[in-house]
C-alpha cells in the first residue's frame, strides 16, 4: 500500500469521525445543553472548536505512522474502535442526553485510547505520543460527563 493511500485512509477515517461527531454534538448544543448545569472548569463552548481540530491533526498524523508499519493489526483495531466510541459518546451525550451511558462509554473509550497508546507505543514512539493531548482532552471530558450527570440529577436521561 502507497504512502498517499495510507495517508488518505487515515485522513478519512478521522475526517467522517470529526464530521459525525460534531454533527451529533450540536444536536445537543442547540438543544438541551444550554439549560443544563456544568461543573466547574467547563471550558465556553468555543474552546472545543479550536481543541478538537488540533487533536484530529494529531490523530491522522499518529495513525499515518502507525500505517507505516508491519504487524499493526492491533494498533488498527484499536484506533478504529476508538473512533466507533467517540462517536457512540457524542450520539449518547449530545444527541441523546443519556449522561450515565455516556459516562460508561467514555470511561470505555479513556480506557480503549490508553491500551491504543501503549499498541502504538510498540510500533513507533512518536505515533504514541501524539495521541497524549487526545487522552487528556478525554479524561478531561470524562471529568465533564461525569459532572453533568451528578448535577442533573444523575438519571438515565
Amino acid at each position: 500500500m502507497s504512502n498517499v493511500i495510507k495517508f488518505v485512509i487515515s485522513f478519512a477515517l478521522v475526517a467522517v469521525t470529526a464530521a459525525l461527531s460534531s454533527y451529533l454534538s450540536y444536536l445537543g448544543v442547540d438543544t438541551f445543553y444550554q439549560n443544563l448545569t456544568l461543573p466547574p472548569l467547563n471550558p465556553p463552548n468555543g474552546i472545543f472548536s479550536i481543541v478538537w481540530p488540533i487533536l484530529y491533526v494529531l490523530m491522522i498524523v499518529s495513525f499515518y505512522m502507525v500505517l507505516n508499519h508491519d504487524d499493526n493489526k492491533k494498533a488498527i483495531v484499536l484506533f478504529i474502535g476508538q473512533l466507533i466510541l467517540h462517536i457512540l459518546w457524542c450520539w449518547l451525550f449530545f444527541a441523546k442526553g443519556l449522561f450515565m451511558f455516556g459516562f460508561v462509554d467514555i470511561v470505555l473509550l479513556d480506557l480503549m485510547v490508553y491500551a491504543m497508546i501503549k499498541s502504538f507505543h510498540e510500533l513507533n514512539h512518536t505515533s504514541a505520543y501524539l495521541q497524549y493531548p487526545y487522552l487528556l482532552w478525554l479524561l478531561f471530558a470524562t471529568y465533564l460527563n461525569a459532572g453533568v450527570w451528578y448535577l442533573n440529577g444523575a438519571n438515565l436521561g
